[in-house]
């Protein structure tokens, strides 16, 4: 079996390989997913970062043939029925909520676009989403692309500690932490819902090929949310 999707594989260093596709015919971060799904199922010992528009993976040079995994990838690909783009699996709604507690940056978002905080509401959440892909942190989910009126560079001094659900932009994306953690990004609100859960046969709410809208809630429904 051929495979429809030719790819080619960088050597990056020494324990590094970066799975790169040839043709721009297909939606490049799911097929890079399932990429990395099949190669976790086949090679439990490898490390598999997939982005956007590529699949690291690391492995260990001492224990492993670089050439056996180069082939094995190769042969993974045969089985892999990647989506055309533009067809999204299943739409998910997330509320948001843009209290001042919760968007830790509004003001700073509010400077910078000149927007009212209304229209600044309005552009973050009236749009669809696509999940562009999963990664930094388990189960935050790249959201694109985020409106021009509200485009943010990266904070210059990226926060320590966000808590858990915060919704953070920059650039032309948006994105949810589904664990506290560091952020780079500004953050404009948070949801109350449990994005990454070990307890569930899948542990991630969302997923790439995920279309996403967020509906924005009150704070008190943030809060019976959280409760319940």
């Amino acid at each position: 079996m051929v495979s429809q999707f030719p790819i080619v594989i960088e050597e990056i260093s020494e324990d590094l390989l970066q799975v790169k596709l040839k043709e721009n015919k297909i939606d490049y971060p799911y097929f890079f997913w399932q990429l990395s799904q099949h190669i976790l199922k086949s090679q439990n010992n490898l490390e598999v970062v997939p982005g956007e528009d590529s699949l690291v993976i690391q492995f260990n040079p001492v224990l492993q043939d670089r050439e056996e995994i180069k082939e094995e990838i190769y042969k993974l690909t045969e089985s892999i029925d990647a989506p055309v783009k533009n067809k999204l699996e299943r739409s998910i709604t997330v509320p948001v909520c843009y209290d001042d507690e919760f968007a830790l940056d509004m003001k700073n978002i509010l400077n910078h676009t000149g927007l009212s905080r209304r229209e600044v509401i309005g552009e973050h959440c009236h749009r669809k989403y696509e999940v562009k892909m999963i990664g930094f942190t388990p189960g935050f989910a790249y959201l694109g692309e985020l409106s021009e009126k509200i485009k943010l560079p990266r904070l210059t001094n990226p926060r320590p500690f966000v808590p858990k659900g915060s919704i953070g932009i920059a650039n032309n994306r948006t994105g949810i932490y589904p664990i506290q953690g560091p952020a780079g990004w500004s953050i404009i609100g948070r949801t109350p819902i449990k994005l990454f859960d070990t307890k569930r046969n899948d542990p991630f709410l969302i997923l790439p090929r995920m279309e996403l809208i967020f509906e924005q809630i009150t704070k008190s429904e943030f809060n019976a949310m959280l409760r319940d």
